[in-house]
């Protein structure tokens, strides 16, 4: 288990490094998780301090689950290299990149969606988000989320559509994904190739950003500096902090590491 980060003073190390990266999660990492997904945010004292530090020459990337879209709208940052949807789409030098063979997918998630729409109507507190090339189902707003989340997956079961993607989970999510072998970890491994970088301090929160950790894990083995840091919450489910270097006690601390970090630029 990751023990939890009190003092800035164990990265010191990775951030000594140039050219450093902050690739970082957004919801529940950045911006504190909200009944609607919609209404996500990055704090204005957060949104500062990344600028802070990506004019202090620091890389800053987001990599999420959203879509491009949503993820520039929500961290308001334009200095920043963005990877949406788990890495299927990529924001770098102000251009839009699309990772081979998701097209396909586009007009098969709109037919999924389709198909699991009445869930919308017979379980109540489910919305069903169209991201593209993959869907979210969420079901935080549900009046019971362990019989919604078994009534969601039951329906994905019955859709032919829905089946042609991999199912992954989250935070009061559902996710369908195409199935291509890029995720977090990969998409990390190519940001610190495509940036330059020489190190990497990362955060997250969920299920998901175990692969991120994995890959900085496997960096820090070739002699690269790396730090993986779990955002822990009463939703976060154990693996998370298992899988990270150190943790922070709820996202509020998050504001507090970047604010040390900048602190700590040589």
């Amino acid at each position: 288990m990751a023990r939890e980060l009190t003092s800035v003073e164990p990265l010191l190390p990775v951030i000594r490094q140039r050219p450093l990266g902050l690739l970082s999660d957004i919801d529940g990492t950045l911006a504190p998780i909200v009944p609607r997904p919609e209404d996500a945010a990055v704090p204005d004292a957060v949104r500062a301090l990344l600028g802070q530090l990506a004019a202090r020459g620091v890389k800053v990337a987001l990599i999420t689950g959203r879509s491009l879209d949503m993820a520039r709208r929500m961290a308001g940052l334009d200095d920043a290299a963005y990877a949406a949807n788990h890495g299927l789409t990529l924001w770098l030098e102000g251009r839009e990149e699309a990772a081979p063979g998701i097209a396909e997918y586009e007009s098969l998630a709109r037919r999924a969606e389709s198909d699991l729409l009445a869930l919308t109507r017979t379980a109540p507190g489910v919305e069903v988000e169209n991201k593209g090339p993959l869907l979210a189902v969420h079901y935080r707003r549900a009046a019971d989320p362990a019989r919604t989340r078994e009534a969601i997956l039951q329906a994905i079961e019955r859709s032919a559509a829905a089946r042609r993607f991999r199912i992954h989970e989250g935070r009061m999510v559902v996710e369908l994904r195409p199935p291509l072998d890029i995720d977090k970890g990969t998409v990390l491994e190519t940001l610190v190739q495509r940036l330059g970088l020489r190190g990497v301090i990362c955060l997250g929160d969920d299920i998901t950003d175990i692969d991120m950790f994995a890959a900085a894990r496997r960096l820090r083995a070739q002699d690269f500096a790396s730090a993986a840091l779990a955002v822990a919450s009463e939703e976060a489910a154990p693996e998370v902090a298992r899988a990270a270097d150190y943790t922070l006690t709820g996202q509020a601390r998050v504001e507090w590491l970047l604010a040390a970090i900048v602190r700590a630029l040589p």
